[in-house]
């Protein structure tokens, strides 16, 4: 059997899913591979804005091998396909499909393979380690779904955000595995039938403590346990599930919840995704509320005010697009028609407006 990736619109009645399908709004898993699909399943999937599931068909390994190509990374699905990501291609797609591995044998064996996570995390953050300047340039959309690319972006920043801290490499790992299994929880959440969308909001509210539950009976680490129990709390004490205040919320959780943020507010994978800039911003405004503002300001510092992918107006009238931060953050790097300029380095030009 080989694994196509169809159109929703494309799909019929008796076609049995490849693999697991979440919901691209509220990201719980709706529908379990093996499923035969009926008229009623295939319009659950429209109304919950899925676009494409993996359906098996009669074929030879070589289209299987195809099949799985078009779920990896490509340039366009970058915030910038310009400039070199975050970390390699290799690293990020052998991530996602880890990642992917993980959450489905904990679904399908109820078994946590602790070791591939911490792999990932190793990879992950020996990469962000090795390179002098990290420009935040991650996947704005992924055919796996927004769960498993959210999962594997909201650890590489959390990572990045380590770093940047001063954390040593070790206390970084353990931040972007952490990173990695923060909304586990939302992987358990299984909603099938019409008549359960109105319990949605008090399901969802639950996933942090239903991640935590079943790490702790997997043997996590106690600090990877309350980073993914607290990561929804809030800096001002109104967050969920404790409403634990300001320092009281552990760093790992407070660090979670700005990379956490920042990548559901740009992901192209929801209807209310924002540019990167418009997303730092909202941030920048939720900090002392929502966010630490320490962690914030390293954050601000570590991806600029303006931030990749961010396209500008100069006050010479030059348009162009954020390929990374200079020393000045009202200064970055632009890239303007191929050519990249330190905005630092012209003293007479500035950003006029965001496009």
């Amino acid at each position: 059997m080989a694994t196509i990736w169809k159109n929703v619109n494309d799909v019929k009645p008796g076609e049995v899913l490849a693999d697991d399908v979440f919901d691209g709004v509220s990201f719980t898993l709706i529908l379990r591979k093996g499923e035969a699909l009926t008229e009623d399943t295939i319009n659950l999937l429209r109304r919950r804005n899925v676009k494409r599931v993996p359906i098996y068909v009669e074929g030879p390994e070589e289209e299987a091998m195809i099949s799985r190509e078009k779920i990896m990374v490509k340039e366009e699905d970058l915030t910038l396909p310009s400039i070199a990501p975050t970390v390699s291609e290799k690293t990020y797609n052998e991530s996602i499909e880890a990642v992917n591995e993980v959450v489905n044998k904990i679904l399908e064996t109820d078994t946590l393979d602790k070791d591939k996570i911490r792999t990932t995390a190793n990879k992950i953050v020996a990469e962000v380690f090795s390179k002098q300047r990290n420009v935040l340039n991650l996947i704005r959309k992924h055919a796996r779904g927004f769960l498993h690319k959210h999962l594997v972006n909201t650890g590489v920043i959390a990572g990045m955000i380590a770093v940047e801290m001063g954390m040593p490499i070790y206390e970084a790992t353990r931040i972007a595995e952490a990173g990695m299994l923060h909304d586990l929880g939302l992987a358990f959440i299984n909603v099938r039938f019409e008549s359960d969308i109105e319990k949605l909001d008090d399901e969802i509210a639950n996933h942090p403590a239903i991640g935590a539950k079943y790490l702790r009976e997997a043997e996590m680490p106690s600090e990877i346990i309350d980073a993914v129990l607290f990561h929804h709390e809030r800096w001002d004490g109104k967050g969920f599930p404790m409403g634990l205040e300001g320092k009281r919320i552990p760093t790992i959780s407070r660090i979670i919840a700005v990379a956490d943020a920042y990548d559901t507010l740009t992901s192209e994978d929801l209807d209310n995704h924002m540019p990167p800039y418009y997303a730092m911003r909202w941030i920048v405004s939720n900090s002392k509320r929502y966010f630490d503002p320490d962690i914030v300001s390293t954050f601000v510092k570590m991806v600029g005010i303006y931030p990749t992918g961010t396209k500008v107006q100069l006050s010479d009238g030059r348009t162009g697009v954020v390929v990374g931060r200079s020393e000045n953050l009202l200064k970055p790097f632009i890239d303007i028609n191929g050519e990249v300029i330190d905005l630092s380095e012209e003293e007479n030009v500035w950003i006029l407006k965001v496009l």
